[in-house]
């Protein structure tokens, strides 16, 4: 089948290709496994003590942004508003705390605070690299 110029841009290699879908799947997984393991990072900058690194107005901007979207979203695919409101309130709440995690994890870097062990990272980004792709198959099918 000929797919024209576009289309042959668009996909130039198969899906078939194993190369292609194992580059594909361990580029989406380092992603993913990079993000897991900074939130985690961020969860033992914020348990130790520290103070949030965000304001409280942030905070509430990226819950109010992620609720609306979620509600939204959620209101599309039923008719049943109170759930679309409770559901959205949900995801707001989870998104707002991995934002905060991630950002966390980023003054952890930045605060120079004491690092685990080499072994105990690679240890957790292994960990992080196996449930990325499995949520990666489960959910995402990059």
């Amino acid at each position: 089948m000929h797919r024209g110029l576009i289309g042959n841009i668009m996909f130039g290699f198969e899906e078939s290709d194993p190369v292609v879908v194992i580059g594909r799947a361990l580029g989406v997984s380092v992603v993913i496994s990079a993000l897991m393991l900074l939130t985690s990072l961020g969860f033992m900058y914020l348990f130790s003590g520290m103070s949030l690194p965000l304001s409280l107005a942030i905070i509430l901007v990226v819950f109010a942004i992620s609720f609306i979207a979620a509600t939204v979203l959620l209101d599309k695919a039923s008719n049943d508003l109170l759930a679309a409101f409770m559901g959205g309130a949900a995801v707001a709440l989870s998104v707002t705390v991995f934002v905060i995690a991630l950002v966390s994890g980023a003054y952890f870097f930045i605060d120079k605070m004491k690092m685990p062990g080499l072994d105990v990272l690679l240890t957790g980004f292994a960990i992080c690299l196996i449930a990325s792709l499995i949520i990666n198959r489960l959910t995402l099918k990059v």
